[in-house]
């Protein structure tokens, strides 16, 4: 050959078929000009020797994509991912491509079998919100399908990663209201998450610009299961005799639960103060006014989409930390 650069052509020539045919094959078109199977394997078999050369790379990519996306969540019911998922199918729709949407319900071994069954099924990438304490899994998964971490990363990862800002939107969130109490509970759980700790972190910050020290016992939290925030506020009423002047909650769920606790007990709005992250627009109409953290889920999906995409192409990422900047709404 001419040129050390193989071509289609170069592709063709030693499979003994048409440039067209290695055209039709590469395009995911040989079902529908019927190549048989034996050709479309001898093309590509030839094609991945060639698979160091960039281009031929990314021939023999798009020929194997399923136009699929795995999708890990832990619970679809919560708001968070529900509506983040709306944003998600809808921007990856409109490039025709798939989502394989399972749900892991926090557990560890669950969710391993789940992301298993993805690469099974032969998707293109995958898009996680993993329960797990490491990235060893994933990376292993990394190497022949391309993963992204969402919402929650793991510490020191190599994967690339997309959640929102949390730190410096807590701090601002709080701080008004640090400013005129004398304690604010942190009514949390899963504190060992990244993106938990970060809005613990927060949440700190805030107490501290208001001039207001962070006492250990305002930090309320254990492992999520349902109703857990609920559980968590009542034990802290119990044990104060009352209940506490101001509670941040780190999700919606968490927040739910508190305010379910809140209307059972029939507390006034006026005596307690109440900031959460995850905006829901239900909470324009709540008896109880929150202020809260509304996050960018059309951002967030778009930048999953751009990553995705380059990430399946091989295409170098100049960060592996996206972080999309919150809003806050307030309502007191």
């Amino acid at each position: 050959m001419a040129s050390n650069k193989i071509k289609i052509n170069d592709i063709a020539r030693l499979a003994g078929v048409s440039a067209t045919t290695v055209s039709h094959i590469f395009n995911k078109r040989d079902k529908k000009y019927r190549i048989s199977p034996q050709t479309r394997q001898k093309v590509l078999s030839i094609a991945q020797q060639y698979s160091d050369q960039p281009h031929i790379r990314q021939c023999i990519i798009k020929a194997n994509s399923t136009d699929t996306i795995g999708v890990i969540v832990p619970d679809m019911s919560n708001m968070f991912f529900s509506l983040f998922l709306h944003h998600l199918e809808a921007s990856f729709r409109q490039k025709n491509i798939q989502l394989l949407i399972t749900c892991s319900h926090y557990n560890r071994d669950v969710e391993i079998k789940v992301a298993q069954n993805l690469v099974e099924r032969k998707v293109d990438a995958m898009i996680v919100v993993t329960s797990l304490d490491s990235d060893q899994f994933y990376v292993g998964i990394n190497e022949h399908t391309p993963v992204l971490f969402f919402d929650r990363y793991l510490k020191d990862t190599t994967l690339p990663f997309i959640t929102s800002e949390a730190i410096k939107s807590v701090s601002e969130l709080i701080e008004p209201y640090a400013k005129q109490l004398d304690e604010f509970y942190f009514i949390g759980c899963d504190i060992q998450l990244t993106s938990i700790r970060a809005r613990l972190e927060g949440f700190k910050q805030g107490l501290a610009k208001a001039g207001l020290t962070f006492k250990s016992d305002w930090l309320v939290s254990d492992d999520y299961c349902p109703n857990k925030g609920y559980q968590l506020l009542k034990m802290v009423h119990e044990k104060l005799g009352r209940l506490p002047r101001a509670i941040f909650t780190p999700s919606g769920n968490l927040l739910q639960e508190v305010l379910s606790y809140l209307v059972e007990v029939k507390v006034e709005p006026k005596h307690i103060c109440l900031c959460s992250y995850d905006y829901n627009i239900h909470l324009d109409y709540s008896y109880y006014p929150v202020d809260a953290i509304t996050q960018d889920y059309q951002s967030m999906a778009y930048t999953c989409v751009n990553v995705i995409n380059k990430l399946i192409k091989f295409k170098e990422l100049k960060s592996n930390a996206f972080l999309i900047e919150p809003q806050i709404i307030r309502h007191r």
